[in-house]
């Protein structure tokens, strides 16, 4: 047998003799799936008779952006720290053996393409809603996973070239970054020009442009909706499918003819990616980044327990050039992408969509960060008031992400200016719930396995949500409170207040011991 595929079937034996001897990783996964099949079941319920599907060529313009988001988003990463193929495990197993590096080279093409494959079930637990609108069968739906498995894989090879060619030249690096932001603004100014249009219909006039030729034509991402949008009766299938082939055929021709050492450069990311997975779990700091853009230093303001409040600041601004992180950012346009799409469901449903996506934004407070240093137990402070000031943080980006997300939304939407203040301030109540539930789980259960701590994650927010929305339910609807969806998102967004303070307060001794988050 050959040494790479007995260490395939070695790996797979051992992943699935893992899943039965781990009762909690057994459990997550029985819950995904039975999720799926809740999923997969609610969409065969038939349409009423008096209702039609939406256009499909809203579901092309969709899918065309979710493959052009993911393609750039894995080349972006490939100018600082090249494509995830390799493992720390697979450089220790691979590189030393007398296997010639174009067949390691697959080996690790052939187990990103298994990895992206579980990623990408994700899709799947949208078919219900997508089935709903559009009238998407489960062939289609597979279809749209396919394209996203090719886009996720055609990003990762992108960028370890990218980086194996690029990564001694910091001017190569500057050039082919200013092609891709100029290429992606043309697209933006294309979008844009198709949305103006159509001051009648703006909705049509915006997908019309990203399903035309100028868009298609946008590498990989653009030719996988290409393909996807002929699958749907608007086209031709072939010209995009060649193209993704040419370009992964050409992609491999650069890594196997050229005498590049993409060796060290695999080294590296994979030793930077095992450093960053090491110091989370012992505790200890990240490895710096290679830049910083240090400014102004020192504190200035804080005394005692509120000097943490000041220093998550300092260390906001040198972490990034925006206040929102890219994630963030990122789900913000999809919402209001989302609300263009269901406008006539009203903002309840966008409002719920908001808070689902939130769930996965939540854990970026620095307070998760500063609960492995020392100096947060070592502040003679109470307790409650240095978790207080270490979440004061989460107003400024918390208020930016709903300014970004709701405005926009709320003018999509035609709502006024009192209901965009009460989303706003709903959406600013759940960030800090949210915030708040996620203590709980570092508290308790942070030295437990990563799939029984995600499975704990996404149940203790969902309860914690449960009391705002019982009782809006209860005001709204059993007493008649005048205000409709407005009073009810007010209503929840005041009992999360006193719900996240009542956790916090209970969770005021977690600081008494540095053991308990360890």
């Amino acid at each position: 047998m050959s040494s790479l595929v007995y260490l395939t079937l070695t790996r797979l034996k051992n992943n699935i003799r893992d899943l039965f001897h781990k009762p909690s990783r057994l459990i997550y996964v029985v819950v995904l799936a039975a999720l799926l099949i809740v999923s997969l079941w609610g969409s065969r319920q038939p349409l009423p008779l008096s209702e039609s599907y939406r256009d499909l060529t809203e579901l092309a313009a969709m899918a065309t952006a979710l493959f052009l988001f993911i393609f750039l988003y894995a080349v972006w990463n490939g100018f600082s720290k090249g494509g995830a193929v390799f493992s720390l495990s697979d450089v220790n197993l691979i590189f030393p053996a007398p296997i010639h590096r174009n067949r390691a080279l697959f080996y690790g093409l052939f187990r990103q393409i298994s990895v992206t494959l579980l990623v990408g079930l994700v899709l799947f637990y949208q078919y219900s809603w997508l089935h709903n609108l559009y009238g998407l069968s489960l062939g289609t739906m597979a279809l749209i996973f396919l394209c996203y498995v090719a886009a996720v894989f055609l990003g990762q090879v992108t960028a370890m070239t990218i980086y194996t060619f690029t990564s001694s030249s910091e001017r190569a690096q500057r050039t082919l970054k200013a092609v891709v932001v100029f290429l992606l603004l043309l697209i933006v100014l294309w979008l844009g020009r198709g949305f103006l249009s159509s001051p009648e219909n703006r909705l049509a006039g915006l997908v019309g442009a990203a399903v035309s030729l100028p868009v298609q034509l946008f590498p990989v991402g653009g030719w996988l909706g290409w393909t996807f949008s002929s699958c749907l009766g608007l086209g031709p299938w072939w010209p995009g499918l060649l193209l993704c082939l040419v370009w992964f055929l050409g992609l491999i021709f650069l890594l196997t003819h050229f005498d590049r050492d993409w060796y060290e450069d695999v080294l590296r990311t994979a030793e930077l990616a095992q450093s960053a997975i090491a110091a989370k779990k012992e505790g200890t700091m990240e490895a710096a980044p290679t830049k910083v853009r240090v400014g102004a230093t020192g504190l200035k303001s804080g005394w005692g327990a509120s000097a943490f409040y000041y220093k998550h600041k300092i260390e906001n601004r040198r972490g990034g050039y925006f206040l929102l992180p890219p994630l963030t950012l990122i789900f913000a346009a999809v919402l209001i992408a989302y609300s263009l799409f269901m406008r006539e469901t009203g903002i309840l449903t966008v409002f719920a969509f908001s808070v689902y996506l939130q769930l996965f934004t939540a854990g970026q407070s620095r307070i998760n960060r500063e609960l492995y240093k020392p100096f947060l137990y070592l502040v003679p402070e109470s307790s409650f008031s240095k978790l207080l000031h270490c979440l004061r943080e989460l107003a400024p980006s918390a208020l930016a992400e709903a300014v970004v997300v709701f405005v926009p939304v709320g003018l999509i939407l035609g709502l006024g200016p009192l209901s965009i203040l009460v989303c706003l301030f709903a959406r600013m109540t759940y960030a800090l719930l949210f915030q708040s539930g996620n203590l709980l789980l570092e508290r308790f259960w942070s030295g437990a396995s990563k799939v029984l701590i995600m499975l704990l994650y996404f149940l203790i927010l969902i309860l914690l949500t449960l009391p705002g929305i019982l009782i809006a339910i209860f005001l709204t609807v059993f007493l008649s409170l005048p205000g409709g969806a407005t009073t009810g998102l007010l209503v929840a967004g005041i009992v999360n207040i006193p719900v996240a303070l009542l956790l916090l307060y209970l969770l005021r001794n977690m600081l008494q011991y540095a053991e308990y988050t360890r």
